[in-house]
């Protein structure tokens, strides 16, 4: 059996949507659709019911998803194995917060691929939520978030590095309650919302740089982590308004898994993120490595 249909398996269980594992597996959604076929046919069972709010596992399903985690388990014990568990190679998937991905990843595994040019580190964004079931379910090796505290039974989460949150504005913009956030499950921001007036106007957005430019422009206020306005603060292009407690950057692993080489040499270098990160970034669509079929078109994840 072609162990890529478990992986598109359990992803599409964890989104429940062709579109978002299509973006996540760097797979167009006909590949996907033809992939999770293709697996039916060779169980012999339908293993989702497609409907209009997404895919949904049928019985069958969930027990196909149980065994296809102990099948992947099984698949990378057996390579680490044969190259004696010490070969630095072989892919590494990661998922993290856009923040992060945009602004302290890129120039880290970039080392690592220098280092070691037998690494491939897919590195893709996803909020907190679905960065854990990732970990868990064994479609992710590991997973950065950013939380005050992460509550994950089964997982081990490390903190690595604390992010500073900025409540910041455009320069002469007149106080107000209109505020551009990242969209729901982005922690800082939801925690930040809690606080608000249920009078505010809260606009939610998909990027920091869909956020970044209302504010720029004095439509409201935003808050984000400061190595993501760093460079408008310097420019005079956003200020201060105030800073917010700081968040807590978390390593996330699954303890029952047998690290490979290849995601021990990633983890000691996610190992260094509390130290300063350059104060330009790369684009957050240069964070993964070229996909080998153009991937469908999804925005990040908030963080």
């Amino acid at each position: 059996m072609d162990t890529r249909l478990l992986r598109t398996l359990l992803v599409l269980a964890r989104t429940g949507s062709f579109t978002a594992t299509a973006a996540e597996l760097h797979l167009v959604q006909s590949t996907v659709t033809s992939q999770v076929k293709a697996l039916e046919r060779d169980l012999g069972a339908r293993l989702f019911d497609r409907l209009p709010g997404g895919a949904r596992l049928t019985g069958a399903g969930r027990q196909a998803v149980e065994h296809a985690r102990e099948v992947l388990t099984a698949e990378q014990r057996l390579r680490d194995a044969v190259r004696g568990g010490t070969a630095v190679e072989g892919d590494v998937r990661v998922a993290a917060p856009e923040s992060v991905c945009a602004y302290r990843l890129p120039q880290r595994i970039a080392a690592v691929a220098l280092r070691h040019p037998g690494i491939t580190v897919h590195l893709s964004p996803a909020g907190t939520r679905g960065a854990l079931a990732g970990v868990r379910d064994g479609t992710l090796d590991l997973a950065l978030v950013l939380e005050e505290s992460v509550v994950a039974p089964g997982l081990e989460a490390t903190a690595v590095g604390v992010e500073p949150i900025e409540l910041v504005a455009a320069p002469g913009a007149v106080p107000d309650e209109r505020y551009f956030l990242l969209e729901e499950g982005c922690s800082y921001s939801d925690r930040f919302v809690r606080g608000l007036p249920a009078t505010s106007g809260i606009t939610r957005f998909g990027s920091i740089e869909a956020v970044r430019s209302c504010v720029v422009a004095g439509l409201g206020r935003t808050v984000l982590p400061r190595v993501a306005v760093a460079e408008q603060l310097d420019a005079g292009t956003l200020r201060r308004v105030r800073g917010l407690p700081d968040t807590t950057l978390f390593l996330v692993s699954d303890p029952r898994r047998t690290p490979s080489a290849a995601v021990r040499a990633v983890v000691e270098a996610v190992g260094a993120i509390s130290r300063p990160a350059p104060a330009r970034p790369a684009s957050p669509r240069s964070c993964a490595p070229p996909p080998p079929p153009p991937a469908a078109a999804r925005g990040p994840a908030p963080g």
